[in-house]
């Protein structure tokens, strides 16, 4: 028998449409406030739910501790708090699963990105990097990418862009290799955010700045440089 466990969550359309595609690995390029953090920790509560493997464990990874604790660890508190026997461990930030009709149990961790070497490893069913354009690339390819192959576990970069970095690199390999799924979200197309509120952003910040953060561009980062606009203009009409 299947029980049936709601966790309060509410998808907006795009968080719909992303968790229904079916992939291994998926680059999302989201700008802003769109709630790339809501859909990871749901994502990864939901596939941990659904994995038939004994005792699976996942992550969650920002860029550091700190932030990880202050941005997802009361989100993930409050959407597991239904689920029974769940246990919370406010030090290590891990929220354990018990499967007791299996007799073994699921193990999620929030870590921070800036200590490599304390993950390296561990062992994962799915992971989701969250702002992975800030991070350090070791940490995807020397750590996270080996952590999955034995399980054949997956992951979800999410991100703003921050230039032609790392995060732009994994955002290339999506769009063309099999089993990859990319997916873009810009504010003037997405309507979370109300005109309003964009026009007040953009008053107060640079060009370059709010097409970095609302509009998605990976050229903007790139501040004063020769032919920046000529080249996003290209960008933009996938001319590159």
């Amino acid at each position: 028998k299947v029980e049936k466990i709601h966790t309060g969550y509410l998808p907006r359309s795009w968080q719909e449409g992303v968790h229904a595609v079916v992939a291994r690995f998926k680059v999302l390029v989201l700008h802003r406030r769109a709630g790339k953090t809501v859909l990871a920790i749901n994502e990864i509560i939901d596939q941990a739910l659904r994995c038939p493997k004994r005792n699976p464990q996942y992550a969650y990874i920002g860029v550091t501790y700190g932030s990880v604790k202050k941005i997802a660890w009361d989100m993930i508190k409050e959407y597991t708090k239904q689920i029974p026997g769940v246990e919370t461990n406010e030090q290590d930030l891990t929220v354990t699963l018990p499967m007791p009709a299996r007799g073994d149990r699921i193990k999620i961790f929030l870590l921070g990105s800036e200590n490599p070497a304390s993950i390296r490893g561990m062992y994962f069913d799915g992971v989701v990097l969250d702002e992975f354009a800030e991070m350090h690339p070791d940490v995807w390819s020397q750590v996270i990418r080996p952590a999955l192959s034995d399980r054949g576990g997956w992951a979800i970069f999410t991100s703003t862009p921050k230039g032609y970095n790392h995060f732009w690199e994994v955002s290339k390999i999506a769009k063309k290799e099999t089993g990859w799924y990319y997916f873009e979200l810009k504010a003037s197309q997405s309507g979370i955010l109300p005109k309003e509120e964009l026009d007040a952003a953009r008053s107060v910040m640079t060009e370059e700045e709010y097409e970095q953060e609302y509009e998605c561009s990976f050229g903007a980062a790139l501040i004063g440089a020769y032919y920046g606009k000529q080249i996003k203009k290209a960008e933009d009409e996938k001319r590159i």
